[in-house]
């Protein structure tokens, strides 16, 4: 198959696996927009904002930083002692971060103020546990050029998790149901990933691994792990925060306009899963024309998102009303204000993933620090000031450095082979 031909195969099922996480989230989403009240939607958004922080955690940076080396051995006979032992060290660090949890949740939320979900997040300790492990086999066939299979566990978790709501969640004042459909959902989706991993990867109980790997995941997992708590600073906190400065009803409206957005960014996700994987691995000879094909994705990405975001100001003004009822009215106003975000996210994604693969996750992880910061502190000054609207501005803005900073390293990583070959 011609690298063009893998590159449009690849891309249809990331954009395919996207699409069925985005479909069926969107689906809960609207679900119980129509059951909660203001209220109660921004108190469940409270509590899955903190849940998302923990799961976000709970990653490490392991499954995310055991793509390179899965990418670059995925053609060569250790890709089985590769995967064995990345996997072990996954499950090894969720077993230790859920014992930890366990023993910490309750002093922590207690300490934040939010007592009443200390019985949901021990509930949801199974599903920490499973989200990590999950994670990882998304990664590995990310990596492996696989996304069909992704495409097969995101469709077991995300689609059951909406049907099991459906199921589980009678009770309007009483979130435990939601919270056992994403659970069971997670733990199937973790077995489909075992089950198309133990049939794709050859020997991956007799290949050997190179020495001290283990060490080196773990090693390059750091920034990538601190690249995670950086995202969940700039993508949960705001919702923490808002419902910690102002009240339930402010968190509502702004988790409102902020749902409509999320998977927006996902879109150069799936670009990049199914195209950077095949243009990360050049040396000088071929940094030239995989720079070409970089930035040729790179101006469509930039292109489809000033489209989308025309899209978003279009349902602000004119969609949500008639989507939602009445009492949502108010989240126009940050939805307007989010869409910079969505710009700006969009191509940060996909010129982050090529830092990822090349190796300088650092780098990017250092860019991030300013998004980390930025973020923080525009919130502390603005949601005071201006609400669900301050939050949302608050995310626009701290992510503009974070964009730049991406794209010039990027761009860097291609000068620097030409200027080796040159």
């Amino acid at each position: 198959m011609s690298n063009k031909a893998k590159y449009v195969k690849e891309t249809f099922w990331a954009i395919a696996s996207k699409g069925a996480a985005f479909i069926f989230y969107y689906a809960l989403v609207y679900y119980l927009l129509q059951k909660l009240t203001v209220e109660r939607w921004g108190e469940w958004s409270a509590f899955l904002a903190l849940l998302n922080v923990i799961l976000l955690i709970s990653e490490l940076g392991i499954s995310a930083a055991s793509k390179r080396y899965v990418a670059q051995a995925r053609d060569t006979v250790e890709l089985g002692g590769i995967v064995r032992v990345s996997l072990t060290l996954r499950i090894i660090a969720s077993g230790i971060y859920v014992l930890l949890i366990a023993l910490l949740v309750r002093p922590l939320l207690t300490s934040l103020g939010q007592p009443e979900y200390v019985d949901l997040m021990q509930r949801a300790l199974l599903l920490i546990a499973f989200y990590g492990v999950t994670d990882y086999f998304k990664n590995l066939f990310e990596a492996l050029h696989r996304l069909r299979f992704t495409f097969v566990v995101n469709l077991f978790e995300y689609g059951l998790k909406f049907l099991l709501a459906l199921v589980l969640f009678q009770n309007a004042n009483q979130f435990a149901g939601i919270v056992n459909a994403f659970t069971i959902a997670t733990g199937v989706a973790l077995l489909a990933g075992a089950l198309l991993t133990f049939r794709t990867v050859p020997s991956l109980f007799a290949s050997s691994a190179p020495p001290k790997f283990m060490r080196q995941v773990y090693f390059y997992s750091i920034p990538v792990f601190l690249m995670t708590i950086g995202a969940l600073v700039a993508l949960e906190i705001d919702t923490i925060m808002l419902r910690h400065l102002r009240t339930a009803y402010d968190t509502g409206i702004y988790a409102t306009a902020k749902n409509v957005v999320m998977f927006l960014p996902h879109i150069s996700v799936a670009l990049s899963m199914g195209i950077i994987p095949g243009l990360v691995v050049f040396d000088a000879a071929a940094a030239l024309g995989r720079r070409q094909a970089y930035y040729r994705i790179l101006v469509i990405i930039v292109g489809l998102y000033m489209l989308i975001d025309l899209g978003v100001v279009a349902f602000a003004l004119f969609g949500l009303n008639r989507l939602f009822n009445n009492a949502y009215a108010a989240a126009s106003v940050p939805l307007l204000a989010l869409t910079p975000f969505v710009l700006f996210s969009g191509i940060s994604s996909f010129c982050g993933s090529l830092l990822d693969y090349r190796g300088l996750a650092w780098l990017r992880a250092i860019n991030f620090s300013f998004t980390i910061i930025a973020n923080v502190l525009l919130n502390w000054w603005w949601i005071p000031k201006w609400g669900a609207v301050g939050a949302a501005a608050a995310s626009s803005v701290a992510f503009a450095p974070y964009c730049a900073l991406n794209l010039w390293q990027a761009h860097a990583a291609f000068a620097k082979e030409d200027g080796a070959h040159g």
